[in-house]
């Protein structure tokens, strides 16, 4: 594995939701987060590998997303269809 994409997982790692401690429900904000992994580093080569890491990963999450969206409301539609059924 690259050194950017180690940066890239390291960063996530740090930030993962069930690590935030003391960040209140919706996790730290941008500043804390920084702090939080401002022990990171590299060169910028790496650095621009572990942003464009990271943006793939959002986009792909995104796009799982919304391929799932439309499962998942066909799954809860029948749950429904098949719940008056029986009724």
């Amino acid at each position: 594995m690259s050194r950017g994409i180690d940066l890239g997982d390291s960063a996530m790692h740090l930030l993962d939701r069930s690590t935030f401690i003391n960040y209140g429900e919706n996790g730290p904000n941008i500043t804390q987060a920084t702090e939080r992994i401002n022990h990171l580093t590299g060169t910028k080569a790496e650095l621009l590998e572990a942003i464009a890491y990271l943006a793939l990963q959002v986009g792909t999450y995104r796009h799982r997303s919304n391929e799932d969206a439309p499962l998942a409301l066909h799954n809860i539609e029948t749950i429904l269809r098949q719940y008056k059924e029986r009724r």
